[in-house]
């Protein structure tokens, strides 16, 4: 299958690449970036993805059978939000309506955990762990962008049915050297407790992309994926009660050090689980 991979170059985007060539596709990675440094397999072509004629061209120069969202501005803070929330919808809107008049097969794009709007100050799931019904309305521009991208999708799935979409409300991406920071919070677990202690390997969403663009769903999914497991040595009980007011509702099998975000439907829609754990080094 010839796929093309948006920005292929960035911390999920280059193992979603590598995964993706080594089963055997054919990779096309489309990044605002120049030619990259990074050593990647297949072909690599520049594109600002919010520019729809350049998207229509480089899209249709390559003709692809599936399609791997990644590109955005990755930064909820820092910067203007308009900034942030402009390039996300746009950019998801101009891929998504020319891969759907191509007739693109399947589309695979990054929501966030923050389009599920649990990630806002104070605001908790009604139960541990959750599935993706849970959403709240949120301020924050990046998971306003991330949501609207689903909102997207579902529309263009109604005028092109013949395309199946999926989005991955993907968690802290860590890549594999990452892990050495997760010592710095474990006396200080405050700093990582606004999206409940998870985090999902970068080579777990390689393979979470790759199960998704071979699967054979239809319409539009949204699935979450993470980790299995929390980012935290202690457990997430103790954790949510402490930081979030006494919090204790979860379900009656829950076990520690289970992460707070199920994956369940990635798992019965394409047969995916997260691999990689920071206690497995």
């Amino acid at each position: 299958m010839r796929v093309v991979v948006t920005g292929g170059t960035g911390k999920a985007g280059q193992w979603v690449v590598r995964e993706l060539a080594g089963a055997g596709h054919e990779v096309v990675n489309f990044d605002v970036a120049n030619r990259p440094e990074l050593e990647l397999p297949g072909e690599f072509c520049r594109v600002d993805l919010t520019d729809a004629g350049r998207v229509y061209d480089a899209l249709f120069q390559f003709r692809p059978d599936g399609v791997c969202h990644l590109a955005a501005n990755p930064a909820p803070s820092g910067q203007a939000q308009i900034d942030v929330f402009d390039n996300n919808v746009l950019s998801a809107h101009n891929l998504m309506q020319a891969a759907g008049d191509l007739g693109v097969s399947r589309f695979v794009y990054a929501s966030s955990e923050m389009a599920t709007g649990l990630l806002t100050d104070g605001v908790v799931p009604d139960r541990i762990p959750f599935d993706e019904s849970e959403r709240r309305p949120s301020p924050n521009a990046y998971a306003l962008s991330k949501y609207l991208s689903e909102v997207i999708a579902d529309s263009l799935a109604v005028r092109y049915p013949q395309t199946a979409w999926v989005g991955l409300r993907i968690n802290n991406v860590i890549p594999p050297d990452g892990y050495d920071a997760f010592a710095a919070e474990w006396d200080d677990p405050g700093r990582s407790s606004s999206n409940f202690w998870s985090y999902i390997d970068a080579r777990d969403v390689g393979t979470a992309y790759r199960a998704a663009l071979e699967g054979t769903s239809s319409g539009h999914e949204v699935c979450l994926i993470a980790a299995a497991d929390t980012r935290a040595k202690r457990g997430l009980r103790d954790l949510m009660a402490e930081f979030y007011d006494g919090y204790d509702q979860f379900a009656d099998d829950y076990q520690d050090p289970a992460s707070a975000f199920s994956c369940a439907r990635m798992q019965e829609l394409f047969g995916w689980t997260p691999s990689h754990s920071w206690r497995d080094r």
